[in-house]
């Protein structure tokens, strides 16, 4: 098994419940870690034979922001669904997602953490 991370992406967009998260956005932390059965990579040095996460980063890029979600945990639920149905060599997928400015007082984030499966 080989895992594949994305790291601390950021992303600007108009999540949360309050109206003025939905107006005027915030800035959002997305980690992705991949569990992938790559046999048919061994030394071939092909794309196809591995997970593109150029391809998983602008999938989750398009799901994130181009909806306007009340939660974080709906959010996450759709990117690690949707990583799931578009890509055949991830066994699952554990997706968080920061929220740095949460509006709760001071603190650093809040973060919601899922590990999705394949069935």
């Amino acid at each position: 098994m080989t895992k594949i991370r994305i790291y601390n992406a950021k992303f600007f967009a108009y999540h949360g419940v309050l109206d003025y998260e939905k107006e005027f956005g915030n800035e959002f932390e997305i980690d992705i870690e991949m569990n992938c059965e790559l046999d048919e990579l061994k030394m071939t040095d092909n794309l196809k034979n591995t997970v593109d996460y150029l391809s998983v980063y602008k999938l989750t890029e398009k799901i994130f922001t181009s909806h306007k979600f009340n939660l974080i945990e709906t959010a996450n639920e759709a990117i690690g669904n949707e990583i799931l149905n578009n890509f055949d060599k991830i066994d699952s997928v554990t997706v968080k997602i920061r929220k740095p400015n949460a509006p709760l007082g001071i603190i650093d984030s809040v973060e919601i953490e899922k590990t999705y499966f394949r069935n």
